[in-house]
């Protein structure tokens, strides 16, 4: 009995995991969206500069708010912690880089419908990496 009372709680803390990584998810994707959208909009920068400035800052975002309230009592922190969701984000960098060309450049759609696979697609890869990697 005590080891499925064991598999219990380890579901509600990866279900707490999974639910603050949605809030905290939601407000790193809306800073990226507000950065890459305001350059896009304001200065007409090309998209992948819009991505690579946005990505660059929504990493330090990010990793505070994983490692501080995501990921609370779950692995190391510090600077090697950093540099392993450092790299743990470059496949979400390599995604939106592929979402902007693919929605941007290739189809020629409006700019706007980067978001959709960036909110949609990317999250659920990046939570994988971070909760199995990044925080172990």
């Amino acid at each position: 009995m005590a080891a499925a009372e064991g598999g219990d709680t380890a579901k509600a803390g990866l279900l707490g995991q999974l639910i603050r990584y949605g809030l905290n998810g939601v407000i790193v994707t809306a800073v990226y969206t507000a950065i890459y959208v305001g350059l896009d909009t304001w200065t007409h920068a090309p998209v992948q500069v819009c991505n690579v400035i946005a990505f660059l800052v929504v990493v330090v975002v990010g990793y505070q708010l994983h490692s501080r309230i995501t990921f609370v009592g779950q692995g190391e922190r510090g600077h090697r912690a950093f540099v392993r969701f450092f790299i743990a984000a470059l496949p979400s960098f390599a995604l939106n880089a592929f979402w902007s060309w693919l929605f941007a450049t290739a189809l020629h759609l409006p700019h706007w419908t980067v978001q959709l696979p960036v909110w949609f697609v990317t999250p659920f890869l990046i939570f994988a990496i971070n909760r199995w990697w990044v925080f172990k």
